[in-house]
Formats: structure tokens, C-alpha cells, sequence
């Protein structure tokens, strides 16, 4: 039997396997991050998180489970604490003091930095999530039997 495709089938089934690729190369990059330093880890993990999660399920779930790759997905899933969100704040304001202090002293770059070190301020605090508390429903069971006993 011969079975015609149509368009978009092989459109969606190319677009799945370009992101896998686009999964798995930042994958590797993010693994790199992992041993030479200046490379960030999360935001590839994070990207191939989401290419993962638009091309195969399987995949996403792998990573999900890994024990590195999972606590980072985790994380942003999840959201944060107040005590992890101060403490991500801090660490970016000190890299980027640094950054403007040490390296770049005089002239524009130092007056950039500082610019998106107020950009990443801001970024942080729009879109990282808070950690919602979890609500636990108690039933007390004496409250059930006295309620049955009013509806006979």
C-alpha cells in the first residue's frame, strides 16, 4: 500500500527531530558548563527542557528524572522560596559588581553592567516564580459521622 503524507506531517515530524537536536546540543552544552568555567549550566538544562517538552515527551521525562538535570527543572517548576530568591538577587549583584569593578573600571561597559544588573533585577523578580505553601485539608472524622447523623 502507498500512503500519501501531507504537508504538515512531515512539517511537525522535521520540527520534532530539529528539536531533539536543539535538545540535545544545548544538553551537551549545559554538561560542559558543568567543567569549564564561564559556561552557565541552567539556562541550557532549562532550554532543553523546553525543546524536550515540545518533541518528545519520553525525553522531557528522562531529564526530569535525572538527578542533576532534574533538581534544576525542578526548581523552576516548583518555584522558589524568598530565602532562595535573596539569595540568587545577591549572587547576581555580586557577580556584577565584580564584573563592573574589576574588569571593566573606566568607560561604558562599567555604566552597562550596572544597567543589567538592573535588568536582571527586574527579570528575577517579574518572572521567577514563588514557591506557593502547600495546603493540607484535614477532615476530622467526628465531624462526617455527626453530619450523616443529620441527614437520616
Amino acid at each position: 500500500m502507498f500512503y500519501l503524507c501531507s504537508r504538515e506531517n512531515k512539517l511537525d515530524a522535521m520540527l520534532k527531530y530539529i528539536y531533539i537536536l536543539g535538545g540535545t546540543i544545548s544538553l551537551s552544552l549545559g554538561f560542559l558548563g558543568l567543567i569549564v568555567p564561564g559556561i552557565p549550566t541552567t539556562p541550557f538544562v532549562l532550554l532543553t527542557g523546553f525543546l524536550y517538552a515540545k518533541s518528545s515527551p519520553r525525553l522531557y521525562s528522562r531529564l526530569e528524572k535525572n538527578k542533576l538535570t532534574g533538581a534544576c527543572l525542578r526548581g523552576v517548576k516548583d518555584g522558589f522560596s524568598l530565602k532562595v530568591r535573596l539569595f540568587l538577587l545577591m549572587l547576581m549583584w555580586t557577580m556584577v559588581s565584580i564584573t563592573a569593578f574589576v574588569v571593566f573600571r573606566d568607560g561604558v561597559m562599567f555604566y552597562v553592567m550596572f544597567g543589567l544588573g538592573v535588568i536582571g533585577t527586574i527579570s528575577q523578580l517579574l518572572f521567577v516564580k514563588k514557591k506557593r505553601p502547600i495546603v493540607e485539608i484535614l477532615i476530622d472524622e467526628s465531624d462526617e459521622k455527626s453530619n450523616d447523623s443529620y441527614r437520616k
